[in-house]
This record gives structure tokens, C-alpha cells and sequence, in this order.
């Protein structure tokens, strides 16, 4: 095993600092990949690794300042909510209000009073709010369900929405992301009607790289049937293709537009 998994798995999260300033072409969208108005969330990485093994304790004097030594998982500030290491998330009802009972596991025959079913779950570090899936999979918000990537908007599409396939989802008249979107928002889930796709960035800060398949934290986020989640950012020298990210292990890639993927919508930061 390669001793230094641990930094090729935080690649990801620096490398999407330079996706608006470093790709090249139409830099009109700067600032949309850079919406996240509170801190950083960390890599959610708490161990070290020699020269020879992994998933070590910390410090390791022959390979000092590793990702593991810094940052909110180490520091472990007061919280608002729960999560693992540096995260502090709370779970929203369907009206947006935290649930009274926090540190239940999902059940896909819950309630909101058992703390036992969520639809929101807010990032105190952050500051966004991120979509919950349900389970049922006739649901129009099934964690299974996959969509076509486009958006109206040119400045995220590149002048190229693939409309030639379609993803598989329930009670929608086309399975693509704008019209999920626009679902989303006529319904108002949690009380919001400004829901988005994220940026890179964005959905990257829910990934937690000490863990894999999947890459989040499960007791928050329970919803992961398929891990290829799409952005709302198009690739720069190839428009007919959108950044995602891979929640087996968090990284970062692009795939056409017309590859049916999940989706999971975020408000606040700005727009």
C-alpha cells in the first residue's frame, strides 16, 4: 500500500482552488466557484503515515506536518451540532427547524418527532445547507434516482446542455438537473426556495477522505446509493462535460453531461 494515500486523496481539495482561475476560457463564473462564505470545512483525515505504513498515529518525526496535525479535526472548537472530528452539522425537519433529537440513525421508517428522518442538514462551518435524500424509491427525491446534466443558465453550461439522454426519476417530466431544480424550489424543501447545484468546491467540503464507499459522514448524510454527484460547473476546454464529485473516496473528475449522475442541491453562500 502506498504510504502517502492519505495526501493523493486531499488532492482534490486543493486542486479545486484553482478551477476558476487556472482552467483557461471564460472566467466570467469566478466567482460562483468560490461561494462557500464561511471556513473551509477540513479533510476529516485524523492519521499519519511513515515511510512504510499508514494509519498511524500523529506526529511522525520522519515525515513532519502532515494534513492529519492541522486544522479543525486536531483543534476540535466548540460545536453547534454533531459530526465526526471537525464537522458540526445539525439535521433539519421539513420546515427547516432543527430536529429535537439529533444522534438518532436514519430509518427509512422513521419520523421527524423519532429523530429518526431528515430532510436538510445544515453545515455550521460553512454555513450551507445541504439536500436529503429519501428512500422510497417511487419518491421524487430518491437517493437512487440519476439525472441528466443541464442548467439554463449559459455562464454554467458553456453554450453545450446535452439533451440527447436522460436519467431515471420519479414524478418529474424530464430527469435532468434544471428541472429537479426547478421541483426543488417550486416545492420548497425546508422552507427554501433558492436551492442551486453546488459548485466543486461546495460539494467538496462535505467529503470526509479518512473514510471511503462512502466518503461522507454516514450519521448525517445516510443517502449515498451511487457515488458520482454532478456540479453545477461545466470543464472549461470541453464544455460538453461537468465536474463531479466521486463519493467512494471524494475526488474529483468530469464526465459527459449526458452520463446520468446524482444530485444533491445546496442554498446559502452566495450566488
Amino acid at each position: 500500500m502506498n504510504p502517502f494515500t492519505h495526501l493523493r486523496r486531499s488532492w482534490p481539495v486543493y486542486a479545486v482552488l484553482c478551477l476558476a482561475s487556472c482552467s483557461g476560457g471564460d472566467q466570467s463564473d469566478k466567482q460562483a466557484a468560490y461561494d462557500i462564505q464561511g471556513q473551509l470545512n477540513d479533510t476529516g483525515v485524523v492519521l499519519c503515515a511513515t515511510s512504510t505504513q499508514v494509519q498511524q498515529p500523529c506526529p511522525q518525526a520522519e515525515l513532519p506536518g502532515q494534513d492529519a496535525e492541522y486544522g479543525r479535526d486536531v483543534t476540535q472548537p466548540a460545536k453547534a451540532g454533531g459530526g465526526a472530528n471537525g464537522s458540526d452539522w445539525t439535521k433539519l425537519g421539513t420546515d427547516g427547524a432543527p430536529l429535537t433529537s439529533q444522534n438518532v440513525q436514519w430509518s427509512a421508517d422513521g419520523t421527524e418527532q423519532q429523530g429518526s428522518r431528515w430532510s436538510c442538514v445544515q453545515d455550521h462551518v460553512t454555513g450551507l445547507v445541504w439536500e436529503i435524500k429519501e428512500s422510497d424509491p417511487e419518491h421524487s427525491r430518491y437517493g437512487g434516482h440519476t439525472y441528466r446534466w443541464w442548467l439554463e443558465a449559459d455562464q454554467f453550461n458553456g453554450g453545450f446542455p446535452d439533451s440527447s439522454t436522460s436519467g431515471t426519476c420519479t414524478g418529474l417530466s424530464s430527469c435532468d438537473t434544471q428541472t429537479y431544480l426547478n421541483w426543488i424550489n417550486q416545492t420548497g424543501l425546508c422552507g427554501f426556495n433558492d436551492w442551486r447545484l453546488p459548485s466543486v468546491r461546495e460539494l467538496s467540503s462535505i467529503a470526509v477522505l479518512s473514510k471511503v464507499i462512502p466518503a461522507v459522514d454516514t450519521n448525517f448524510f445516510p443517502d449515498v446509493v451511487q457515488p458520482r454527484f454532478f456540479t453545477r460547473e461545466s470543464l472549461a476546454k470541453d464544455p460538453s462535460r461537468a465536474w463531479y464529485v466521486y463519493f467512494s473516496d471524494g475526488s474529483v473528475s468530469s464526465t459527459n453531461k449526458g452520463d446520468a449522475s446524482q444530485v444533491r442541491l445546496v442554498r446559502g453562500g452566495s450566488q
